[in-house]
């Protein structure tokens, strides 16, 4: 067990970074809920759902999810070793949590004992997979069929930015709305990015996990990888073998895109 003041500690972190991540996603409660209700009522009729959430930080959307889903489990997989000794201290107080360290980069980030273990219901990720390389994001899409049951879900919550050049007013419309977010979040108590990881940096406990964060991640921690459109995600989880795809909410250049597994 973890002892109080972890798990305080933790809690307290966790919310911190859910206030800083809203300073870069102006609905982000609403793309959350989105995701939540949807996995639930793709689950309904399932007595103990299994969900998995890709790049899943301190577990915030897995958290969510569950809300909507009492009767669920989740995995938070995730390649960054502090967002995951906070979400891993969380999950000593929530037995329906579990915690992966992947690197989604690797082929061999399924066959991880916690994510290979039985199909998963519903595959969830918010504003991270956009991260990846395209090639990369490809292949994790064509993973995921195997990873689920038939008729389970993919729910990916994500910043896919407008093009300057195809879609240039959108995109200059976006780019102020973020500013403007931004300026209203960070101009009061709101932690910023960096102010984020100095709290984690002052807690002793995960001295470690910081460490092995810049080695894991190297000068890749400081590399933006090329931006993907819409159109991208959604032609690759149709290649994917997907037989459903779409798009389930939009604001602006935050989406949640979709996939249904064959039946």
């Amino acid at each position: 067990m973890t002892d109080l003041s972890t798990l305080d500690t933790a809690r307290e972190l966790a919310a911190r970074w859910d206030a800083q991540q809203t300073g870069y996603i102006r609905h982000r409660g609403e793309l959350f809920d989105t995701i939540a209700r949807v996995v639930a009522a793709v689950c309904a009729d399932v007595a103990e759902p299994r969900i998995l959430d890709l790049a899943g930080g301190t577990g915030s959307l897995a958290l969510h999810v569950l809300g909507h889903v009492p009767n669920g489990r989740a995995v938070i997989a995730d390649k960054d070793p502090a967002l995951l000794a906070i979400a891993s201290d969380l999950a000593t107080d929530d037995a329906r949590l579990q915690t992966a360290e992947v690197d989604l980069a690797h082929a061999d980030w399924t066959e991880h004992p916690a994510i290979a273990a039985a199909p998963f219901d519903a595959v969830v990720s918010s504003t991270a997979l956009h991260w990846l390389k395209p090639g990369t994001l490809a292949d994790v899409y064509r993973a995921l069929p195997d990873l689920m049951r038939p008729g389970g879900i993919v729910l990916n919550g994500d910043h896919l930015s407008y093009s300057a050049h195809h879609e240039s007013t959108l995109a200059r419309i976006a780019l102020a709305d973020d500013a403007a977010m931004q300026e209203s979040t960070f101009a009061g108590d709101t932690d910023t990015w960096d102010e984020w990881w100095q709290a984690v940096a002052d807690v002793p406990r995960y001295a470690e996990a910081l460490v092995r964060r810049s080695e894991v991640w190297g000068a890749e921690l400081h590399e933006a990888p090329p931006k993907v459109t819409l159109g991208f995600h959604l032609e690759s989880l149709a290649s994917a073998g997907f037989a459903e795809t779409g798009t389930v909410w939009q604001y602006l250049d935050d989406h949640v895109v979709y996939g249904v597994v064959a039946q």
